[in-house]
């Protein structure tokens, strides 16, 4: 291992192999990534949505009023939840989407590039503790590490997030290595961006201030460029925090508690359960290896190592005491044990072997993602999209009925010629649904009658059902009976072919042969996400 105080350095034709091994790789992975707009997870049409949202508020430029704008946006697309997450990933997406087109492709597209950005950051990183080749297959690793691939080749922030957080991790270790301070400036710089993308890699700044004054002690008091760099830090954050605390309240909920939580922080279980995800997420192989190398690394007291250590715990530590837990939410964790892997695989193995051990470590963690995590998909709703927008009349409204709203706001957001088309949610005007609906749901208790007279009266002439979507609340049931009734006629059933277990088979579309009234202008949309109500159109 190189001397915990050198900078490493760095040939140009590993360069060129660490730019071929990283593309390499995003093409074998972009390769199995889900396109088309079959969406698994309910999150990610709402981030390829909301980059599309940005394009459009370019392009009309309503200076007068954005918030109308982004209101009267929401009404139309009902997905939309662009102060709910932080915006950064958005604002990048926008013009790709006005170069490329609004398409679900385009949104992958972005995220391959902060893929891209994350692998060559892993490798950069490694660089300052191990040589060439572990390096260059720790960039491999993370890339392809069951977690993250999973995660990383859907429209989801972890990966967009996780390259900022490297990339600035890159330049915190060029300051500490003796670099000038404008690495310190630029490493906060990222990680500010990071939080702008998303808000859990705030840790890391706990992380650096920790390894620059084990480094400083007390002298790091005297360094002005350190207060500069944390009242900079603190000024680029202060609208995030406004943003978060006026509109991120779901947010802040799942940090001091959830009703449906997997496990309490307030248990001894909480404080394992990311532990318990390890194994399904980087595979057993590098598990063992990372704590042969983690015990190595202890018992030798090998100096330098302060970031993978106090990253793995801190980290742990912010994640464990957040009461929602998700196994992608650490994912952030994940470096920590690719790098104890590799320093246990470098240390015990011959040295004549070394390359063909790594090859073997990256072939065993590849195969076992492509085989046993590919990404998750449902199809079908492009289709509903594309029947909607070849059926329905100019200047209607559209209600959708199902799990996966935001992949059929989104797939017809997509469809360009048909602009004029609103979506309705039922759920929206049968029940009251705080953010989720283990957390809460209110039965608003209209009759059929009454369910058949507002379709009409919200200028609804078609509507895309799934079956049996929460058919046990009485609500629903009275809408499915509607939908069986005299006033509606079937007009095709589409099915949504998935790669697992998913809520549905397939979507109906129904023709509202009603009295259908134009849209109305004016009426409310109540958004329980953000606690207030807002016009419809």
């Amino acid at each position: 291992m190189p001397h915990p105080d050198a900078m490493p350095i760095i040939a140009g034709r590993e360069r060129l192999l660490a730019w071929a091994l990283v593309l390499l790789s995003l093409a074998l992975l972009f390769a199995q990534a889900p396109h088309g707009g079959a969406f698994y997870w309910s999150d990610a049409p709402r981030h390829a949505l909301n980059g599309v949202f940005v394009m459009d508020l370019i392009k009309a430029m309503p200076l007068d009023d954005p918030a109308g704008y982004a209101y009267r946006y929401y009404a139309q697309y009902p997905a939309l939840t662009i102060l709910f997450y932080p915006p950064l990933f958005y604002a990048i997406s926008a013009p790709f989407y006005a170069v490329f087109g609004v398409s679900h492709e385009t949104a992958l597209l972005v995220v391959a590039l902060h893929y891209l950005a994350l692998g060559l950051g892993c490798w950069r990183l490694a660089r300052f503790w191990l040589p060439a080749a572990p390096s260059l297959a720790f960039a491999v690793l993370v890339l392809w590490l069951p977690e993250v691939a999973f995660w990383g080749r859907q429209v989801m922030l972890e990966v967009p997030a996780f390259a900022f957080v490297v990339w600035s991790a890159v330049a915190v270790m060029a300051y500490l290595r003796g670099g000038p301070v404008r690495w310190l400036y630029l490493g906060a710089a990222l990680l500010v961006l990071g939080m702008y993308t998303k808000i859990s890699v705030a840790y890391m700044g706990v992380v650096y201030a920790a390894l620059i004054a084990q480094r400083d002690g007390w002298a790091v008091l005297r360094n002005h460029h350190h207060w500069w760099v944390a009242a900079l830090a603190v000024v680029g954050l202060v609208p995030l925090a406004v943003l978060t605390l006026k509109f991120g309240q779901a947010n802040v909920q799942s940090v001091t508690g959830v009703a449906d939580a997997v496990a309490s922080r307030a248990s001894w279980q909480g404080w394992v359960w990311y532990l318990q995800q390890i194994p399904a997420q980087v595979g057993w192989p590098l598990v063992a290896l990372a704590l042969v190398g983690a015990a190595l690394a202890a018992w030798r007291r090998l100096p330098g190592l302060g970031l993978w250590w106090l990253g793995f715990a801190v980290g742990y530590l912010f994640f464990s005491s957040i009461d929602l837990k998700e196994a992608r939410h650490s994912v952030f964790l994940l470096p920590s044990v690719v790098f104890f892997a590799l320093l246990a695989l470098q240390t015990l193995s011959p040295a004549r072997l070394q390359t063909w051990a790594l090859g073997v470590l990256v072939l065993a963690t590849a195969s076992l993602t492509a085989w046993a995590r590919p990404v998750y998909f449902v199809d079908g709703y492009a289709r509903a999209a594309a029947e909607v927008a070849r059926l329905a009349p100019r200047g209607s409204t559209v209600m959708f009925s199902g799990y996966r709203d935001g992949s059929f706001v989104f797939n017809l957001r997509a469809r360009e010629d048909r602009r004029d088309l609103h979506v309705m949610r039922a759920d929206k005007l049968l029940l009251g649904v705080a953010v989720r609906r283990e957390l809460g749901v209110e039965q608003k208790g209209l009759t059929e009658a009454e369910i058949a007279d507002a379709i009409n009266a919200n200028g609804v002439h078609y509507v895309v059902m799934q079956p049996g979507f929460w058919i046990d609340l009485q609500a629903m049931q009275r809408f499915e009976r509607v939908m069986t009734s005299a006033q509606f006629e079937e007009v095709a059933r589409i099915a949504t072919p998935a790669n697992h277990k998913a809520h549905e088979t397939e979507l109906v579309i129904y023709r509202n042969k009603g009295q259908v009234a134009e849209r109305p202008q004016g009426k409310e949309i109540e958004l329980k996400i953000i606690n207030r109500r807002i016009p419809a159109s």
